[in-house]
C-alpha cells in the first residue's frame, strides 16, 4: 500500500511540475528552439554522461571497500541498473537497488549497504552545498543574482546534513555508545521487533566504516566533488548548443545545475519528469533566457541524461543476473 501511495504521490507532482513547465508556452516557437538547436554537442554531454556514471560507481567501491573490495565491473553493473531503478520508480524508490543487487552479490549485509548510500548522499548534498557557496561567491560580483529561496532551501539542506554527517561519523567511532544508546530504545518495543532492529543496527554500523578513517573520507570528498564537477560540465556543454546560451560562464551551469538538484530533491514521478523541467527552467530565467530556449534546453538535457541510464541499465542487466520484476520488486517492497 505504502509503495502504491508513492506512485501516487510522485505521480500528482510530477503531472504539477509538467503543467508548470509548459504554461504559457508557444509550441510553434519552442518548436523552432528545437530546430535551431547545434546537436553536435550531445557527442560531449554524452561521454560526460558515462563518465559519471564511472565515478560514481568507482565511488562506491571506496565507501564498500572497508566492508569488502568489489571488482570494478561488479559495482559499474550494480550502479547503472540501480540508477535506471531510480530513474523508472517514482519518489526515489530505486534508491533500494543498489543496496539490494550488491548485498546479493557479496557477503555484505543489506543493512551496511543501506548505510554506504546513505553516507553517499550525504556527500552529495556537502558537495552541492560547496558548489552554491561558490555561486554565491560569484553573484555578490553581479555576474549572478540567486533569489532568496535558494538561500533558504541551502540553509535547511545545511541544517539537515551537516548535523546527519557528524551523527553517522559519531556513530562509526563510537560504535559501542551508540548501540547502548539504541538498545535502551529497543527495550520499549516487542522482542521479536527489538532483535531484527538490533541486527539491522549493527549491519548498518558496519557499512560506516570508512568515516573514521580521514584520509579515505577526504578522498571520498574529492571523488564527489569530481562528480558534481562533471555533471556540471553536461549543463555547460549544452549551453553551447543553443546561440542564447552559448556566451554563458560555467558558474551559470552550476547555477542551474543547483536549483535543478534542489527541485528533484522533492517527491518526483518516474524519472524526475516535471521537477527537473520546471526547476532547470526556472535557473535558466536567472540569466533572461526565453522560455522556448529554457523549456528546449531542459527537455534535451533530462531527455539524454535519462537514455544514457536506461541504455546503460539494459546494457548491465544481464550481467547482474536478476529478472526485472524481482529487480523493481525489490525497490517497491523496500520503500518506507
Amino acid at each position: 500500500m505504502k509503495a502504491k501511495a508513492n506512485i501516487i504521490a510522485g505521480t500528482l507532482i510530477g503531472a504539477i511540475f509538467i503543467w508548470l513547465s509548459f504554461r504559457g508556452t508557444d509550441f510553434s516557437t519552442l518548436g523552432s528552439s528545437f530546430r535551431s538547436a547545434d546537436y553536435r554537442y550531445l557527442i560531449p554531454a554524452v561521454f560526460l554522461s558515462v563518465m559519471v556514471q564511472l565515478v560514481r560507481s568507482y565511488r562506491w567501491g571506496v565507501i564498500l571497500e572497508p566492508l569488502k573490495k568489489i571488482d570494478q565491473w561488479s559495482l559499474l553493473s550494480a550502479t547503472s541498473v540501480g540508477f535506471m531503478a531510480i530513474s523508472l520508480l517514482p519518489v526515489r524508490m530505486g534508491e533500494f537497488v543498489r543496496p539490494y543487487l550488491i548485498a546479493r552479490k557479496s557477503d555484505i549485509r543489506l543493512g551496511a549497504s543501506l548505510a554506504t548510500i546513505v553516507v553517499e548522499r550525504v556527500f552529495d548534498m556537502l558537495t552541492l552545498m560547496i558548489m552554491l557557496l561558490l555561486v554565491m561567491l560569484s553573484s555578490r560580483s553581479k555576474l549572478i543574482e540567486l533569489p532568496r529561496w535558494i538561500s533558504e532551501a541551502s540553509y535547511i539542506i545545511l541544517l539537515i546534513t551537516v548535523p546527519m554527517l557528524l551523527l553517522l561519523i559519531f556513530a562509526a567511532i563510537k560504535r559501542d555508545v551508540s548501540v547502548k544508546c539504541f538498545d535502551r530504545l529497543f527495550k520499549l518495543l516487542p522482542h521479536a521487533l527489538a532483535g531484527r532492529l538490533t541486527r539491522l543496527l549493527h549491519s548498518f554500523l558496519d557499512g560506516l566504516q570508512i568515516l573514521p578513517d580521514w584520509r579515505k573520507t577526504a578522498y571520498l570528498a574529492m571523488l564527489s566533488l569530481v562528480t558534481w564537477f562533471l555533471i556540471g560540465l553536461i549543463n555547460y556543454a549544452l549551453f553551447k548548443a543553443f546561440s542564447s546560451m552559448a556566451h554563458l560562464p560555467l558558474a551559470a551551469a552550476f547555477t542551474v545545475l543547483l536549483i535543478t538538484a534542489i527541485g528533484i530533491t522533492l517527491p518526483t514521478a518516474p524519472g524526475f519528469v516535471g521537477n527537473y523541467h520546471y526547476f532547470c527552467k526556472l535557473g535558466l530565467a536567472l540569466f533572461s533566457i526565453a522560455k522556448a530556449d529554457a523549456l528546449t534546453y531542459a527537455i534535451l538535457i533530462h531527455g539524454l541524461q535519462f537514455l544514457v541510464i536506461i541504455v546503460l541499465g539494459l546494457i548491465f542487466i544481464p550481467f547482474i543476473k536478476v529478472p526485472l520484476p524481482a529487480l523493481f520488486k525489490s525497490g517497491s517492497d523496500s520503500a518506507p
